[in-house]
């Protein structure tokens, strides 16, 4: 067996909720209602084929596992390959995939780009429960 046919046919084994979290999908209109509240977003911006995307989608949902109080903050996951040249995203100065922007009350708290790692993960949820 080719190593990619056995890489493709495993991944097919893991079931697609294993790394899922409770997260909201941008729309300007969700945007428009989250950004006037005063409840701490986490936009992630992510495209369905990035593998940096999915590593990181599994350390927001295993970081939520292993600490409940993250479950306080709002997820909000941005397509990428939909809003990439957004105003929105330009305003933020996103400027690749794989971004994640902790925002409160309009305002840019923390970013991590392009860092799937665990600890960084974990220091900027942290952060965003501190803000």
């Amino acid at each position: 067996m080719h190593r990619r046919t056995f890489l493709l046919s495993a991944a097919a084994l893991i079931p697609s909720a294993a790394f899922s979290y409770p997260a909201e999908t941008f729309s300007p209109a969700i945007w428009r209602d989250l950004g006037a509240g005063t409840q701490t977003i986490v936009l992630n911006y992510r495209a369905s084929w990035s593998l940096t995307c999915q590593i990181k989608a599994e350390l927001i949902a295993d970081a939520l596992v292993a600490n409940p109080e993250y479950n306080r903050l709002v997820f909000v996951d941005v397509d990428w390959d939909t809003f990439g040249r957004s105003q929105l995203t330009e305003r933020l100065k996103v400027n690749r995939r794989s971004t994640l922007l902790v925002m409160k009350n309009g305002t840019e708290v923390a970013r991590l780009e392009n860092q799937p790692y665990e600890r960084e993960v974990r220091a900027l949820l942290d952060t965003a429960l501190a803000a």
